[in-house]
């Protein structure tokens, strides 16, 4: 009985870990295909399509991108500077915000509840708020512009790491350490942080995707090129090649000045470059991601 047993069990680990691979085949397919066109002639992808085995290689959308190197270079620190205060400050307001709305004994817990939950249902527009930041708070063309709005703060991320506390810190814990004389301050300092690895894990890959991928506030609130993330200045590339390659004129100008303008190819290029540091990174946190997640899901 026990021989069939593990014999059943071990053919249900063979099917699920065939299944996994397939999936995994699946996921890494797209990106395979955006890595091989990005280096594929930009004539025979016009005129064959994409293939994940290109009959030309041509690296001339990375040698325009080298051509503009350093205002890429600075465009990535404007991206890494963004994306490491952003998550940070994120990570800190959303973890003090989940924290009282955890605990019980807390008295306004069901208003700021209402409130938060309220905010992901409704919002005043992208004109409201475009207003309010640029008349207001003047933050049109600063770093400020890149930070504050849309991503500081989640009312998802909230409900995520309140769940997170609910679930998995005992009440009895802080119970004891309230006896035990400790303050709020301490207990949170002390006991919840330590405990809440997975989850700060996960709201900071939540959080740091977000920066990290923005290019909307940049498009309402930056024009000035400094300022500049990654994808923000990727994508007025890509618009700016666009409106090159539609001008006969001017591109006829720039072939004869020796310059290559890809278009399609260029799309995948860029493409992989804003993605690298995701790829660095994510494997690393993949195991408290997944736990955090999970965890943090399950209702409080």
């Amino acid at each position: 009985m026990k021989k069939k047993q593990g014999s059943s069990e071990k053919r249900f680990q063979t099917i699920s870990l065939m299944i996994m691979l397939l999936i995994t085949v699946f996921c890494l397919m797209p990106f395979l295909l955006m890595l091989a066109a990005s280096v594929t002639d930009e004539n025979v992808l016009i005129r064959e399509g994409y293939k994940f085995w290109p009959s030309k290689v041509n690296f001339g959308a990375y040698k325009y991108l080298w051509a503009k190197r350093e205002t890429i270079f600075s465009a990535y620190g404007i991206s890494i500077f963004v994306t490491a205060i952003g998550t940070f400050v994120n990570v800190a307001l959303t973890s003090l915000f989940a924290y009282p709305l955890s605990r019980t004994d807390f008295k306004y817990r069901n208003f700021f509840a209402f409130f938060i939950f309220f905010t992901i249902l409704f919002n005043g527009g992208m004109t409201a708020s475009y207003i309010i930041w640029t008349q207001i708070f003047h933050i049109k063309n600063t770093v400020w512009a890149l930070l504050v709005p849309n991503y500081l703060l989640g009312a998802f991320n909230i409900l995520l790491v309140r769940n997170y506390y609910t679930a998995s810190i005992p009440a009895s814990l802080l119970e004891a350490a309230k006896v035990d004389g400790a303050k709020e301050l301490t207990i949170y300092a002390k006991i919840i942080l330590p405990l809440s690895k997975p989850v700060i894990i996960t709201i900071a890959l939540f959080s740091g995707m977000a920066y990290w991928n923005d290019w909307i506030n940049g498009l309402y609130y930056i024009t000035n090129t400094k300022f500049y993330s990654i994808n923000v200045y990727l994508n007025r590339l890509m618009n700016n090649i666009t409106f090159l390659k539609s001008s006969s004129s001017i591109t006829e100008g720039a072939n004869l000045a020796g310059l290559d303008l890809p278009s399609v190819g260029i799309r995948m290029s860029i493409a992989v470059i804003a993605i690298l540091p995701v790829l660095i990174i994510f494997p690393m946190i993949q195991a408290q991601l997944i736990k955090g997640v999970v965890i943090g899901g399950v209702k409080g």
